[in-house]
């Protein structure tokens, strides 16, 4: 039963899943938006309003993370996709996920590696923020108006950011909700990401399985998005003798994107191919996370 909990296992478990059974995709794939805004309020719901009281102090690691997870990974993926790729709906796909924001488990993968929870939550907040300005405007910057309408995107911004936040709000006021979700929200997160991950994977199940040269360049680009990155920012952070648990928590700033939405997004607006570059991505992300709680992750007495 501990497996069922474990949240490396459920993703590889959607990962597998989806390339053997992807053909049930088609019949969930209208369930990925309406389950992304209900993970994103489990999310939030954990977040306390008193986050931003810090003063000063904050701006820093707000101005940290953004740059980490906007401006490096954002533009690195972006970079390689122009660099790498002909096809204008696969570099949309990495456009997109280079404008989304970090992904909602970046707080429970900074904790179970054992990084800095305090920093990772504010900056995934300011991110989170910062979405409503910088998603739409650097997707309509770099693919141009006539591949982007920015109405359509603030649309999808407000139900998967806004109204969450919105809701989880609300849930906090009731302090029998907030007990019952503490126990249940990993649980009920995880199952969700499943569906999510499933769907994007077993929609892209063939070009998955084709093994094209189109897919090895994609390949290269999510995994200079995740495991290049990662290990990069955490040797460059070490080097400059910032504490081990700031060592794990840029790593993570900077490698990890909601792949969710943006290939939410992308089969939206964009069509099922333009989504490959999530899917792909999310099974490089699944893989470094494991391969990091295995080898950089800072080992706390309780484990």
């Amino acid at each position: 039963m501990g497996l069922l909990r474990n949240n490396s296992f459920i993703l590889a478990l959607a990962l597998v899943t989806g390339i053997v059974l992807g053909q049930g995709a088609m019949y969930s794939r209208g369930a990925v938006t309406p389950l992304l805004a209900a993970i994103m309020t489990l999310s939030l719901v954990g977040i306390s309003s008193d986050v931003f009281r810090g003063g000063a102090r904050l701006v820093r690691p707000i101005l940290m993370a953004l740059l980490l997870n906007y401006a490096l990974l954002g533009g690195t993926l972006i970079l390689f996709a122009f660099a790498l790729l002909d096809e204008p709906s696969l570099q949309a796909g990495y456009v997109l996920i280079a404008a989304v924001p970090p992904a909602v488990a970046v707080i429970p993968f900074t904790h179970r590696l054992g990084g800095d929870v305090s920093f990772t939550l504010v900056g995934s907040v300011a991110a989170h923020v910062a979405a409503f300005v910088v998603t739409p405007l650097l997707t309509l910057l770099v693919l141009g108006s006539s591949l982007v309408q920015p109405q359509e995107l603030l649309m999808a911004l407000l139900q998967l950011i806004a109204a969450p936040f919105a809701v989880s709000r609300l849930l906090r006021r009731s302090a029998l909700v907030v007990g019952w979700l503490t126990v249940h929200r990993g649980t009920l997160m995880n199952w969700g990401f499943f569906v999510v991950v499933y769907t994007i994977i077993g929609l892209n199940r063939e070009a998955l399985l084709g093994f094209s040269g189109v897919l090895l360049r994609v390949g290269a680009i999510s995994f200079v998005g995740t495991f290049g990155l990662a290990y990069l920012i955490f040797v460059v952070a070490r080097l400059s003798g910032a504490a081990s648990s700031a060592q794990i928590s840029y790593a993570v700033m900077g490698a990890w994107k909601n792949y969710g939405l943006a290939g939410a997004i992308a089969l939206a607006y964009f069509g099922e191919f333009a989504a490959l570059p999530a899917a792909v991505t999310t099974a490089f992300a699944i893989a470094n996370f494991i391969v990091l709680s295995m080898t950089v992750a800072v080992k706390t007495p309780h484990e």
